[in-house]
Parts: C-alpha cells; structure tokens; sequence
C-alpha cells in the first residue's frame, strides 16, 4: 500500500533521522508535507528562496569566521544542496562549499540557519559535512577507494551519502562527486575507505543494484574499485 502513495512519510522520518533535515527524498510528483521539509528546486520559481538562502549561508560562514579569531577563516563559494522549512520566518538546510583561506582547501559544510520574521538570523549548525574528505587524505599509501561511475546530474554527495551509502558510513573516510562532461552532464562518484578490505565486500554489496528513490526511473549502481 505504502508504495502507491505519492509522499511515504515512513521515508521522510528516515531521512530526517539520518541527515538531520540537509537530505529529504524529493516525491514522485513533487508534492510536499505541509509545514515540513522541503528540496529547493533550480526552477525559476525558487530563484527568491535560493537568493535568501545564499544571504544566510553567507552570514553562518562570516558567524564561523567571527568565532575563529583569524584561524581556519573560509571564504563562502557556492550553495550545493538546499532545503527549506516554514517557520516563523524559514529555516535553510544548506550544504555548502567554502574555501580555507590560507590553504585553498575547498570543503563541504552543513549550516542550518534560521532566518527569523524582521529579527536577522540564528545559526542552529554549522558543521564540516560528514563525507567531506581533505585532499592530503586521498593520497598516500594504502588509501583505497571505490568508483560510482554514470551518475545523474542531480546525484550530488548529499544524495549518495545520507541515501545510498549511510549504512556502511564507518567504513568511509569521504566521498566526493565529479563532473567528467559539464556539457552531456556526466557525473562519478569516488568513495574513500578506511580499509582496503571493505573494496570487495561494498562492490559485492551494490554494484548492479537498484540505486534507491529515483524518482520511478531505475538507475543501477554502476562500481569498481580504483584502488
């Protein structure tokens, strides 16, 4: 019965038990629950959404700033994932890349930022996203990482990480999503693990697979080991 319905509250519990609102499943038709937690879509209606969400992770980054006296200071990039819940006023879920200002390391965080009605804004978490990995960790002896070749261009690290991969999470250092063709829009993913023993066990576990909540399309995992 469960799977006929349009929005599966039973999923939306899951996702905001495992990510804390920064990944909710878009519905098949694109409905929503009322007065719940949202994805922000890149059509034009959302252009306004997407501009007060970019003042507000800008103002969590330049609140981290502020907090770090002049250490480990970022320089706010780009809004990668976006999702939005009513309140009084409205709460953002943004995923972000920002820069170390010293090194150039760019890196990926979670700010969930309360804009209040007329008051500013409240900065609820600001946080280095769980998957996010340094680029001194990629490299080196014994480092080990699976591909996720043929990725859709919607298929960003939020999705993979709190949708596809967050059973085995203790067994990941980071992942990362890479875009091979900007103009076809093709996409890898790139899974870094703590143990090279893990490699076989996850390629066995889902290469072939059914990728999951795609929307009625099927997409299966496409992996092998790059290590």
């Amino acid at each position: 019965m469960e799977d006929n319905l349009v929005f599966n509250y039973s999923e939306y519990m899951d996702d905001l038990n495992n990510s804390e609102g920064f990944y909710v499943t878009p519905s098949r038709d694109g409905s929503v629950l009322l007065g719940g937690i949202r994805p922000v879509g890149d059509f034009s209606g959302e252009d306004r959404i997407r501009r007060k969400a970019e003042a507000a992770a800008r103002y969590a980054v330049e609140e981290h700033n502020n907090c770090e006296n002049g250490n480990r200071r970022l320089d706010f990039l780009k809004i990668l994932n976006l999702n939005v819940e009513p309140a009084a006023g409205a709460l953002y879920y943004i995923t972000l890349a920002a820069a170390d200002e010293s090194s150039g390391e760019v890196s990926r965080y979670e700010a969930k930022v309360w804009e209040k009605i007329n008051t500013g804004y409240k900065v609820q978490i600001f946080r280095l996203a769980p998957y996010s990995i340094k680029s001194s960790d990629k490299v080196g002896n014994g480092i080990c990482c699976v591909g996720v070749d043929n990725l859709m261009p919607w298929m960003n690290e939020t999705y993979l990480y709190y949708k596809c991969f967050y059973r085995i999470r203790r067994q990941l250092l980071g992942l990362e999503v890479i875009k091979q063709d900007i103009e076809k829009g093709s996409c890898k993913g790139v899974l870094w693990l703590k143990n090279c023993e893990d490699s076989e066990e996850i390629l066995k576990r889902y290469d072939g697979k059914n990728m999951p909540c795609t929307n009625q399309l099927l997409y299966d995992f496409d992996m092998r080991n790059l290590s």
